[in-house]
Protein backbone atom coordinates (compact mmCIF):
# COMPACT_ATOMS: atom_id res chain seq x y z
CA UNK A 1 0.00 0.00 0.00
CA UNK A 2 1.30 3.46 -0.82
CA UNK A 3 1.56 5.95 1.99
CA UNK A 4 2.19 9.62 1.23
CA UNK A 5 4.29 11.82 3.49
CA UNK A 6 5.79 15.25 3.18
CA UNK A 7 9.56 15.59 3.32
CA UNK A 8 9.27 16.97 6.86
CA UNK A 9 7.15 14.03 8.03
CA UNK A 10 9.50 11.55 6.36
CA UNK A 11 12.52 13.14 8.04
CA UNK A 12 10.91 12.82 11.47
CA UNK A 13 9.78 9.20 10.92
CA UNK A 14 12.66 7.88 8.82
CA UNK A 15 13.67 4.93 11.03
CA UNK A 16 10.08 3.72 11.42
CA UNK A 17 9.57 4.08 7.64
CA UNK A 18 12.47 1.71 7.02
CA UNK A 19 10.67 -0.87 9.18
CA UNK A 20 7.38 -0.28 7.36
CA UNK A 21 8.83 -0.93 3.91
CA UNK A 22 10.31 -4.21 5.12
CA UNK A 23 6.71 -5.46 5.28
CA UNK A 24 6.13 -4.55 1.62
CA UNK A 25 4.63 -1.08 2.02
CA UNK A 26 5.81 1.82 -0.11
CA UNK A 27 6.25 5.36 1.14
CA UNK A 28 5.91 8.20 -1.35
CA UNK A 29 7.63 11.38 -0.25
CA UNK A 30 6.16 14.62 -1.52
CA UNK A 31 7.59 18.10 -1.74
CA UNK A 32 5.05 20.90 -2.05
CA UNK A 33 2.41 18.29 -2.83
CA UNK A 34 4.33 16.69 -5.71
CA UNK A 35 5.72 13.12 -5.41
CA UNK A 36 9.53 13.34 -5.45
CA UNK A 37 10.84 10.04 -4.03
CA UNK A 38 9.75 6.59 -2.89
CA UNK A 39 11.07 4.36 -0.14
CA UNK A 40 10.67 0.68 -1.05
CA UNK A 41 11.91 -2.65 0.25
CA UNK A 42 15.34 -3.48 -1.22
CA UNK A 43 14.18 -6.86 -2.57
CA UNK A 44 11.28 -5.18 -4.35
CA UNK A 45 13.68 -2.69 -5.93
CA UNK A 46 15.91 -5.52 -7.16
CA UNK A 47 12.88 -7.32 -8.61
CA UNK A 48 11.79 -4.16 -10.44
CA UNK A 49 15.31 -3.73 -11.83
CA UNK A 50 15.38 -7.35 -13.05
CA UNK A 51 12.01 -6.96 -14.76
CA UNK A 52 13.14 -3.71 -16.38
CA UNK A 53 16.24 -5.46 -17.74
CA UNK A 54 14.07 -8.24 -19.19
CA UNK A 55 11.78 -5.74 -20.91
CA UNK A 56 14.82 -4.09 -22.50
CA UNK A 57 16.24 -7.39 -23.80
CA UNK A 58 14.74 -8.13 -27.25
CA UNK A 59 15.40 -11.88 -26.97
CA UNK A 60 13.79 -12.10 -23.52
CA UNK A 61 10.82 -10.05 -24.75
CA UNK A 62 10.38 -12.41 -27.71
CA UNK A 63 10.47 -15.40 -25.34
CA UNK A 64 7.84 -13.80 -23.06
CA UNK A 65 5.57 -13.05 -26.02
CA UNK A 66 6.00 -16.60 -27.29
CA UNK A 67 5.17 -18.00 -23.85
CA UNK A 68 2.06 -15.81 -23.69
CA UNK A 69 0.99 -17.04 -27.13
CA UNK A 70 1.46 -20.63 -25.90
CA UNK A 71 -0.74 -19.96 -22.87
CA UNK A 72 -3.45 -18.31 -24.98
CA UNK A 73 -3.39 -21.26 -27.40
CA UNK A 74 -3.65 -23.77 -24.56
CA UNK A 75 -0.16 -25.16 -25.08
CA UNK A 76 0.47 -25.62 -21.37
CA UNK A 77 0.93 -28.50 -18.97
CA UNK A 78 -0.70 -28.85 -15.56
CA UNK A 79 0.59 -31.11 -12.82
CA UNK A 80 -0.46 -32.04 -9.34
CA UNK A 81 2.47 -32.14 -6.99
CA UNK A 82 6.04 -31.45 -8.01
CA UNK A 83 6.76 -32.69 -11.54
CA UNK A 84 10.07 -34.24 -12.49
CA UNK A 85 11.71 -34.16 -15.91
CA UNK A 86 10.26 -37.53 -16.88
CA UNK A 87 6.69 -36.45 -16.08
CA UNK A 88 7.13 -33.20 -17.98
CA UNK A 89 8.51 -34.90 -21.09
CA UNK A 90 5.81 -37.60 -21.02
CA UNK A 91 3.02 -35.03 -20.68
CA UNK A 92 4.50 -32.82 -23.42
CA UNK A 93 4.79 -35.79 -25.80
CA UNK A 94 1.20 -36.81 -25.03
CA UNK A 95 -0.08 -33.30 -25.71
CA UNK A 96 2.14 -32.80 -28.79
CA UNK A 97 4.00 -29.82 -27.37
CA UNK A 98 7.58 -30.90 -27.96
CA UNK A 99 9.39 -28.92 -30.59
CA UNK A 100 12.36 -30.25 -32.53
Amino acid sequence: MNRYLTTSEARQKFLSLVDEVEDGDQVVITKRGVPKAVIVNFEELETLRAVARLWQDPEALRAMRSALDDVKAGRTLKFSGTPNVGKILAAARKKGLLRG
